[in-house]
């Protein structure tokens, strides 16, 4: 009887649907110990709602690779890039500082690599986004991990996007997002989740290359000062 290996058959795969675009996202989310209590245990919970309520549209599901990378003192790949629907509960806790380069270059070789993956399997990539979630200023300097990531934005290699809670460096957040920054009212991440659940909805309705249709943010979920243009 031949043998096989049955480890295989339960190993989260890569991607599904090879062939069909696909869609790369990561969370980078700032676990300092000032998001200690409530806010780390709502965005706990937002980020695993997330994961049901994108799973209830299947174009959305089988185009959707997700990671979650967070940053304290050190930075820590909590889920390598996998498709959305085999996404592990998070259960994120608060601790130590804010260092934040170190975990963006993380994000930032993590959909290179990604996008190269894509390439290789031949499925056609969107362009992927990294999403910064941070209540603080960072305890280290992000001026040349901000250069890298404009020169990855005008070479249409990332959209990378900020969110930030009570507390955050809104400067610090322009400095790396440009105009793409948001700002939560508060600590429930619900409607920031619907957000993101939309927008993915809407780039699964384009093709790649092509600008989706721009998703309103609501509740209280609002553009930071002197941000225009979400996509």
């Amino acid at each position: 009887m031949e043998n096989f290996d049955q480890n295989y058959y339960y190993e989260t795969p890569k991607i599904i649907n090879t062939g069909e675009p696909h869609m790369a996202l990561v969370f980078l989310l700032d676990t300092s110990l000032s998001m200690r209590g409530m806010p780390i245990k709502q965005l706990n919970e937002g980020l695993n709602r997330f994961k049901d309520e994108v799973c209830t549209d299947k174009r959305t599901r089988d185009i959707l690779d997700v990671a979650v990378v967070e940053f304290n003192n050190t930075s820590r790949i909590v889920q390598d890039f996998c498709p959305v629907e085999y996404m592990e509960e998070i259960n994120l806790r608060a601790n130590g500082g804010t260092i934040m380069a170190p975990a963006i270059e993380v994000a930032l070789d993590m959909v290179e690599a990604q996008s190269r993956l894509y390439i290789r399997t031949g499925t056609m990539p969107y362009k992927p986004w990294v999403i910064l979630i941070s209540d603080g200023a960072p305890n280290d300097d992000i001026s040349e991990i901000a250069n890298r990531i404009k020169d990855m934005e005008d070479n249409e290699k990332v959209s990378f996007r900020s969110l930030g809670v009570e507390g955050y460096d809104s400067k610090i957040l322009h400095t790396l997002s440009g105009n793409k920054v948001m700002k939560l009212e508060g600590i429930d991440f619900t409607c920031f989740f619907n957000w993101v659940n939309k927008s993915m909805r809407s780039v699964s309705q384009s093709s790649p290359g092509e600008k989706p249709e721009a998703i309103p943010l609501e509740g209280d979920v609002y553009r930071d000062r002197d941000t225009s243009d979400m996509n």
